[in-house]
């Protein structure tokens, strides 16, 4: 492809990652709201987003096995405006049956829509030789921040927030469905679809990374579901002071994400996520021991600078070792991701019951700690799925 053509390709991309962030921001403001106009319980909330964890998995159990959601270009096309749609329906219908209906829609949709873009991303990395994946991801944080101020600004101003969701519903629902920019979706595609045929990394790097990305995805919805419950409920901070923390959290990832491309053309990308990973578990066990408040803000901080670029950097690194077309290897890596995240609740909630928010806590640190070790080995895994991609590639 020409530099007009990336170009184009890196700007359809960056706009379906932002938003793909926007609308799940939207969802964390407006779950108050939904609540109480529902009439919505805890468990009834929990089980809505366990009924989208499993559509997402089942997204990337479709995309593996049907061949016509094995062209990403097509299935993003498809999949935006439906991902749009049925969030938007989540966020203003006034329908319990069609709320928990629109969420399958929507889970589904944002399964499709993740594993293609991270596809599209893969791919343009390799057509224009250079790293772009954590640049793509923080687009995505980004649009979470957006999509969380809008509808907070539209709040506190008084307005209806939803003129803003399907305003931004239809926008970026008619922008992907007419957008013909997409890496390599033109000739070729149905001939170059791996349908049938074994994928191209071994059972061991695909264990290897999915742990990975796993422990990412746990260590990263920890964080957000329970430090601030931690601040508040076992160092006694105020529930507005305790909050800041998971802000000061989102706000280090997304910085952290737009400079990881820079870095990682600098820094060996194992090391990149090694070092701080394992200064980040440290120094958060350090801080829960000694329950030093401003200690365990900062470790919080550190915690996000670190782990940002670790999906980003897996899902390069299994892109890179698939090879062209990765659609299908990178949607069962992202699956162990949405593994983790429904997993996570789960794991850390029984933690907390039984032994108490400092042992959550511990864990997540832990989890940070063995991430930043494991990644050490990440080069050796690469390097032998990269041998084998090349041979499976060979007539």
């Amino acid at each position: 492809m020409n530099e007009p053509l990336l170009t184009a390709a890196r700007r359809a991309i960056s706009a379906g990652f932002l938003g793909l962030g926007l609308f799940m921001g939207m969802w964390g403001v407006m779950v108050p709201l939904r609540s109480a106009d529902l009439g919505l319980s805890e468990l009834m909330i929990s089980a809505f987003l366990l009924i989208i964890g499993l559509s997402l998995c089942a997204a990337i159990f479709l995309v593996t096995r049907v061949k016509a959601l094995q062209d990403d270009g097509q299935l993003i096309r498809f999949a935006g405006p439906v991902y749009a749609g049925g969030f938007t329906v989540c966020l203003v219908t006034g329908s319990l049956p069609v709320f928990f209906a629109a969420g399958v829609v929507t889970g589904l949709a944002a399964g499709f829509l993740d594993a293609g873009l991270n596809s599209q991303s893969s791919q343009w990395e390799q057509k224009a030789q250079k790293r772009s994946m954590s640049g793509f991801h923080a687009l995505f944080s980004l649009g979470m921040l957006i999509g969380a101020g809008l509808v907070t600004l539209l709040l506190s101003g008084g307005h209806d927030p939803a003129v803003g969701i399907v305003g931004s519903a239809a926008v970026y629902g008619a922008y992907i469905i007419t957008n013909r920019s997409w890496v390599s979706a033109e000739a070729g595609m149905k001939d170059d679809i791996q349908h049938g045929k074994p994928l191209r990394l071994s059972f061991a790097v695909i264990l290897f990374l999915g742990a990975c990305i796993s422990l990412s995805a746990l260590i990263e919805g920890g964080v957000i579901d329970w430090s601030a419950l931690h601040l508040n409920q076992v160092l006694t901070l105020p529930a507005e002071d305790a909050g800041r923390a998971v802000l000061f959290f989102s706000v280090a990832m997304t910085v952290a994400r737009f400079m990881g491309d820079r870095l990682a053309a600098m820094i060996a990308p194992s090391l990149l996520l090694a070092v701080p990973l394992v200064i980040a578990g440290l120094l958060l066990t350090t801080a829960v021991v000694t329950a030093h408040v401003t200690m365990l803000v900062w470790a919080y901080i550190f915690i996000g600078l670190a782990v940002a670029n670790a999906f980003p950097i897996i899902i390069s690194e299994a892109g890179r070792a698939a090879g062209e077309r990765p659609l299908r290897e990178i949607s069962v890596i992202v699956g162990f991701a949405y593994f983790g995240l429904i997993s996570g609740p789960a794991l850390f909630g029984v933690l907390g019951h039984f032994l108490g928010l400092d042992a959550t806590i511990l864990a997540i640190a832990g989890m940070a700690f063995l991430l930043g070790v494991a990644s050490l080995a990440m080069p050796r895994f690469v390097a032998s799925a990269g041998t084998r991609t090349n041979r499976i590639s060979q007539p």
